[in-house]
């Protein structure tokens, strides 16, 4: 059975405990996508030689949502990059995969949110990266290097091919946003949320907590934003986490407004948008 088939529960956080270990990692490749702003064309490349990283006691399950006993709530959105949308973003198909109008409505609300990114987008989009990293208010994700699904059937995605190819895609992309920012990353949400409980035992391995979501209504493809917010709304209790998406269109075109009105609604509820760490505490 497929996470994507298993009945959403609180699983309770784990507390990081890091150790420094060598680990050799494969070198990083290039290129990730959204229309281009001034000096996109050759953003910075990350050194990916072999690094120290951090391995953490993660237990291998995956956490859907937070405690129901605090009105606190976490927000996430999925910075999605693959070689499919690296070639629209080239061949001006596609626009710049950076929604720019929900970072700054963040930003200037002070709402906090956690980012999962792939790889490819982190490299692509570097200096969008390098700005979510400055600011308190947003957490970094991994969420695998190029997007490939974990199982052989999940919406269409191509299938990432091997257990060698699914660790290697954690490692790069925690390699390359350690390098680009600084950070280290705890949290993973795989592409499409299709993952077996082996995935779940490879996920922790590597020092990453699984995470899903239980507020079944996302951004993807919506074109009401009232509508998607009020859905979103309507499901919304003290520790739920919400999935949107960071790029903008065509695939999540109006997570800008859905965002206005979103975190209006929850204060409105009583419930405070935090960072999936500050939601997950002990």
């Amino acid at each position: 059975m497929t996470e994507c088939d298993q009945t959403l529960i609180y699983d309770h956080p784990v507390r990081m405990i890091r150790v420094a270990v060598a680990c050799g990692l494969a070198g990083i490749l290039a290129s990730c996508s959204i229309s281009a702003a001034p000096n996109e064309s050759a953003p910075p490349t990350a050194d990916v030689s072999p690094q120290p990283i951090a391995v953490s006691k993660v237990k291998p399950r995956t956490i859907r949502h937070g405690p129901r006993s605090v009105n606190r709530v976490a927000i996430t959105l999925d910075a999605d990059y693959s070689p499919s949308a690296a070639e629209h973003v080239d061949n001006g198909t596609y626009p710049r995969q950076v929604n720019t109008a929900a970072i700054k409505f963040l930003e200037e609300s002070k709402t906090p949110a956690t980012v999962f990114v792939t790889g490819m987008w982190a490299q692509k989009y570097s200096e969008y990266l390098q700005r979510l990293a400055r600011n308190p208010i947003f957490e970094l994700g991994n969420h695998t290097w190029n997007h490939d699904a974990w199982t052989r059937t999940c919406y269409g995605l191509p299938y990432v091919g091997s257990e060698e190819a699914k660790r290697d895609g954690l490692q790069k992309t925690n390699q390359v946003v350690k390098d680009l920012t600084g950070k280290t990353l705890f949290y993973a949400r795989l592409p499409g949320l299709c993952h077996t409980k082996s995935d779940d035992q490879l996920i922790a391995s590597e020092g990453l907590q699984s995470v899903n979501m239980d507020v079944s209504t996302t951004d993807a493809f919506a074109t009401n934003a009232q509508e998607v917010a009020k859905g979103m709304l309507k499901q919304a209790k003290p520790g739920s986490i919400f999935l949107m998406h960071l790029n903008g269109a065509p695939n999540a075109p109006v997570t800008a407004e859905i965002l206005r009105i979103l975190v209006q609604g929850l204060k409105a509820k009583g419930l405070e948008p935090v960072t999936l760490e500050a939601l997950l505490q002990k």
